[in-house]
């Protein structure tokens, strides 16, 4: 039991880019990235505007990856939220929640990635850029 605990730890200590890669971390990163440009190309296939997304690895551990987009009506923030969706069921993955299907605001919840589509006035209004302003800017990687 003293080495379960110890281990764990171990591996809790530090940032997560101190830490060395194991191989599963490795395959499941690149899981991870697939997925991520997967939900983008969707959003981007559906004209969604201002698209960020920032890293929040070894910044907090409610998300790995919080993808922003703007959508300039509610129908467009629908169809968004459903465009990932179907993407991501596609390759096996179901979120595991969505919240605010009818709000300015939808949240889609992959656990390690949360897809945040707003109307532009709140998303000025919430700031999740400010809020998170510590979190590398990854966007291009996922375009």
């Amino acid at each position: 039991m003293d080495d379960l605990i110890a281990a764990t730890l171990a591996r809790a200590s530090g940032p997560a880019a101190e830490r060395p890669k194991r191989p599963a971390d490795a395959e499941l990163d690149a899981r991870l990235t697939a997925h991520l440009k997967r939900g983008v190309a969707a959003l981007l296939d559906k004209k969604a505007e201002k698209l960020v997304v920032l890293n929040l690895q070894g910044l907090t551990s409610m998300a790995d990856y919080f993808v922003l987009a703007t959508a300039s009506s509610d129908r467009q923030a629908q169809a968004l939220a459903d465009a990932v969706e179907a993407s991501l069921k596609a390759e096996g993955r179901r979120p595991l929640s969505i919240e605010g299907y009818s709000s300015p605001w939808i949240l889609v919840d992959y656990g390690d990635v949360v897809f945040h589509i707003f109307h532009d006035e709140a998303r000025r209004f919430y700031g999740l850029e400010r809020l998170w302003g510590d979190a590398p800017d990854a966007t291009a990687s996922f375009r």
